[in-house]
């Protein structure tokens, strides 16, 4: 489905912001969605500074999609640039949250927030930051077909150890956060989306 412009949202990301909206009774749900406004918009910002255009930007349940307008197309390293610079713009509202917070809780869990959303983009799956990020360099070196292939088995074999060691720390009493996200990696590798479209 191709995606217009301004912000368009899926079903299951109305499905999971909802849940999310009735779960959060500690008031976090503000700052995550700013953390995550900020990872959005240092790709946008990326994009724009080297003078390439967005064509809208859709949340799904994967979270949010900026395709790239191909009129304006970036360069290899513009893209890569564009693919981390969410990640970066996490990293420097952690720096600031950190700083002008003055130690207040508030300033502690936004800085906290953004730095597990800016970590967590940068793991080398698919459709995860860091999954595009590898996908970008392997096609610099191998074959579309190969290099997607490589970044297939990739993010299914992290995303199966995060699921298996989240079960194991959840059948020892922990949390289940990890066997979470886990599995909703190893979900996304079946949308019907392949790695590289």
């Amino acid at each position: 489905m191709e995606v217009k412009k301004g912000i368009t949202c899926d079903p299951g990301f109305l499905i999971l912001a909802s849940e999310l909206v009735l779960l959060d009774g500690e008031g976090v749900l503000p700052w995550a969605t700013l953390a995550a406004a900020v990872h959005e918009l240092g790709h946008y910002a990326a994009v724009r500074l080297q003078g390439g255009s967005v064509r809208g930007l859709r949340l799904t349940i994967s979270g949010g999609e900026m395709p790239l307008d191909q009129r304006h197309p970036l360069t290899y390293a513009g893209e890569l640039i564009a693919i981390l610079a969410g990640p970066a713009a996490n990293l420097l509202l952690a720096l600031a949250a950190l700083r002008l917070g003055s130690g207040r809780e508030e300033g502690w869990l936004l800085a906290g927030l953004s730095l597990c959303l800016g970590w967590f983009n940068l793991l080398p799956v698919w459709p995860l930051d860091g999954g595009r990020a590898l996908m970008l360099i392997l096609t610099g070196f191998l074959p579309h077909d190969t290099a997607a292939a490589g970044v297939r088995v990739c993010s299914l074999a992290l995303g199966f150890g995060l699921l298996t060691g989240g079960l194991s720390l959840l059948a020892r009493g922990g949390g289940a956060t990890l066997a979470l996200m886990g599995g909703w990696l190893l979900a996304c590798q079946f949308r019907g989306r392949k790695v590289g479209k």
